[in-house]
């Protein structure tokens, strides 16, 4: 018996742009977070991803920041994008989640480059940036 089955293509490192949020969750699935991790995807100016850091016992939601320079220094002088993922597996958004997107984006503005999103995956997949009321950042290709 054949059953069909949704599936989204996961982008090619290097080759295809990372285009929208399916595309991005389809690469995370790839880091496979089943604890408290943070994974993060350095973009190239052609949206293409070009690093994948996992790091593991992220128990500290603050943890975000440190990351977000592993990310960085990592990644320079390549990185011109860069796309977060907390994995909460008990939990989900918290309110001090909004400070954290206003002080995340600075961090990577400040490096030069584009915060374009941040997913927190718990019982939900969310995003920070939407309680500040931000647009998304994905480019409308």
């Amino acid at each position: 018996m054949s059953r069909s089955r949704s599936t989204h293509r996961v982008p090619r490192g290097g080759i295809d742009p990372i285009r929208c949020e399916a595309d991005a969750l389809a690469v995370l699935a790839l880091g496979a977070p089943y604890g408290h991790d943070i994974i993060g995807i350095t973009l190239d100016a052609d949206r293409c991803g070009r690093t994948i850091h996992v790091v593991t016992g992220t128990t500290d939601p603050e943890a975000v920041f440190r990351v977000i320079d592993l990310c960085l220094v990592d990644s320079m002088p390549h990185a011109d994008g860069l796309v977060l993922a907390s994995s909460r597996p008990c939990g989900g958004l918290e309110e001090a989640d909004r400070q954290r997107w206003v002080e995340a984006a600075a961090q990577c503005d400040d490096a030069g480059v584009e915060l374009v999103e941040w997913f927190v995956l718990g019982r939900a997949v969310t995003r920070p940036r939407e309680l500040v009321g931000d647009p998304p950042r994905w480019n409308p290709w």
